[in-house]
């Protein structure tokens, strides 16, 4: 895996955010026909986003996060109002052709929580929503940043 700069932007603290947590760091060779390497964790095949690629795509990585952090999310959110109750979060991710040109992604959260009203449920979701760290980076367009580096071993 490339060797990321002294200090990247997640390790620092700024006025926009506090001290980091943790920094996960992966690197990805080859697009969609390729791999994705995760420091200290698996290799993952990459794939296009067609029903009969091998490996997995951007779309289903986003959706990965997206449903786990959220779901995490909203447990912590029921265990701070004493709710003991099962949840689930599917998360589709959508491609679409972009007017402006290119692609963009078009994601979309379903929530349930299991024996609770429509209403609770629908707060609780909202609660956990305004709350995890990947609804917030996707509510965003400034959170992102861009470095370019030189590849590994130069």
């Amino acid at each position: 895996m490339a060797e990321p700069p002294a200090q990247s932007p997640a390790d620092t603290t700024s006025e926009k955010y506090t001290r980091t947590l943790y920094t996960a760091r992966v690197e990805n060779i080859g697009g969609t026909a390729g791999e994705v390497r995760v420091e200290n964790g698996p290799t993952i095949p990459t794939g296009g986003p067609s029903p009969d690629a091998t490996g997995s795509n951007p779309e289903q990585f986003l959706a990965m996060a997206w449903s786990t952090c959220l779901g995490e999310t909203l447990k912590a959110v029921l265990r701070e109002q004493r709710i003991d109750a099962a949840t689930h979060v599917h998360v589709e991710v959508g491609l679409h052709r972009d007017p402006a040109g290119g692609f963009r992604f078009a994601p979309r959260a379903l929530v349930a929580i299991e024996d609770l009203p429509e209403d609770e449920v629908r707060r609780l979701a909202e609660a956990a929503h305004a709350r995890c760290p990947v609804s917030r980076l996707l509510s965003r367009a400034d959170s992102g940043v861009l470095e370019v580096v030189p590849p590994p071993g130069t």
